[in-house]
């Protein structure tokens, strides 16, 4: 199954040792994100440093290792259904339209904790939880 990952997904990943790094380690998935996501996560680097109570060396290196099992997208993959994201997830969250231009250009589903991202019904939205059961079955 091929999915975008919100950045909740890749921070709670560098966040703790969990299921959802597991999943994004094992290569299960068909994993798409943004590449402007790790731009994000360098911007809240001291906060993630401290919530993952892990030093800088080990948090660089866990970082790099994620990047490999993600394919980055560039904003021009996506930019056609950039004006059709920002429509719907302007009353949702606009900041999260890239991520939905992605799925729409991949035509593919998002994996998000956020239940926002379920408010609209253009792509299938889908939880660490709901990814964990699809594993199971």
């Amino acid at each position: 199954m091929k999915l975008v990952l919100d950045s909740n997904i890749i921070f709670s990943a560098l966040i703790k040792k969990s299921t959802t790094r597991n999943i994004i380690l094992s290569d299960v998935f068909d994993l798409h994100a943004p590449e402007y996501i790790f731009t994000e996560i360098t911007k809240h680097k001291e906060l993630l440093l401290r919530k993952s109570k892990m030093n800088e060396g080990d948090f660089d290196a866990l970082l790099l290792l994620l990047q490999k099992h993600i394919n980055l997208a560039s904003k021009e993959d996506y930019i056609d259904k950039m004006a059709l994201a920002e429509e719907i997830m302007m009353k949702v969250d606009i900041a999260d339209s890239p991520f939905l231009a992605l799925a729409l250009a991949l035509n593919c589903s998002i994996w998000s904790n956020d239940g926002h991202f379920k408010q609209q019904d253009k792509v299938a939205v889908y939880t660490t939880k709901e990814i964990t059961n699809t594993i199971d079955t």
